[in-house]
């Protein structure tokens, strides 16, 4: 009968993603949803708005978002734990320690004393990359040369802004914003990684999921993945895609929203699963050293199955 096969045809499989208001995963979504890449993929994308990133992680854990983003410890964590969590990359862009034009502040070294703002808190792990670089370049850690402080990083760039603070290290697209507003990068979590020997480019963000959930169906895992790998390939090669997305970036002025486009672009490169898990292993090896037990969020290592897809081997 004309059209039953239609009729009957199952729908598509939902996929529940969380986004931030004004974070770049609400970009991608964006383009996503409005040029149909979802259905070409065989899934329907949904958002959910959190208020934050831990807010996004009780939402994956209690089930209310199949996917949210997160970094790669976290999923490590609760594998250790025995709730089976995979990371797919999102995003290689990393953010810097950023001052004032005039600041006397030129180098790692030169951060002794001085009150500096960190993004996140004492575990976050750009802030434990800059401590192991500036250890190593200057033998000081900066956990007790400086006088450091945590905080949200729109509270921390307005701190830097009243002369409160003498530096912050903070995320890409809040440092993009104090670039806009002629503030200095001192330097980046690039460097930093590079002066450990860690490979620049890896992804310490990206999207977690369940593997139970993912390998139930990985057609649709996979066709999220197709999806945002293309969004993204949208975004590095087409002006007509970020005067759409301009509304959602809170970029009014030109020079802001130029500076955000070139920093996601910059972190749209990702590494495959044994390129990232090897680049983890060092990465977690310097946290071990520089933090201890507590920086690993007490793990000695790093529990197999990470990185999606998880290998026959260790998955």
């Amino acid at each position: 009968m004309a059209g039953s096969s239609t009729a009957l045809a199952a729908p598509m499989p939902s996929v529940r993603l969380g986004i931030l208001q004004f974070g770049t995963v609400q970009w991608v979504a964006d383009i996503i949803r409005r040029n149909g890449l979802d259905s070409a993929n065989h899934f329907a994308l949904t958002t959910t708005l959190l208020a934050n990133t831990d807010a996004g992680r009780v939402a994956l854990m209690a089930n209310a978002a199949d996917i949210v983003v997160s970094d790669w410890m976290f999923v490590a964590v609760q594998r250790a734990a025995g709730t089976k969590l995979c990371f797919a990359p999102f995003s290689s862009s990393t953010g810097g320690v950023m001052t004032s034009k005039s600041s006397p502040i030129h180098s790692l070294a030169d951060l002794a004393h001085r009150k500096l703002g960190v993004a996140g808190g004492p575990v976050d792990k750009s802030w434990l990359m800059v401590r192991a670089a500036a250890k190593k370049a200057a033998g000081i850690d900066l956990a007790e040369a400086a006088d450091v402080v945590f905080g949200a990083p729109p509270l921390l760039n307005a701190k830097l802004m009243q002369g409160e603070l003498d530096a912050v290290l903070t995320y890409w697209n809040f440092a993009a914003r104090l670039e806009a507003a002629d503030y200095r990068r001192v330097i980046s979590v690039d460097d930093c990684a590079r002066g450990l020997g860690l490979p620049s480019s890896m992804s310490l963000v990206g999207f977690v999921f369940h593997e139970e959930w993912a390998k139930r169906d990985p057609a649709t895992i996979n066709g999220f993945l197709t999806a945002t790998s293309l969004a993204e390939d949208s975004l590095a090669k087409s002006s007509v895609e970020w005067r759409q997305i301009r509304p959602l970036m809170n970029a009014p002025d030109d020079r802001l929203f130029q500076r955000l486009r070139e920093g996601f672009v910059q972190g749209v490169s990702h590494p495959d699963a044994a390129t990232q898990e090897r680049a983890a292993t060092r990465l977690f090896d310097v946290l071990l050293q520089t933090g201890g037990p507590r920086a690993t969020q007490g793990l000695s290592q790093l529990p197999p199955g990470i990185f999606w897809p998880p290998s026959a081997l260790n998955g």
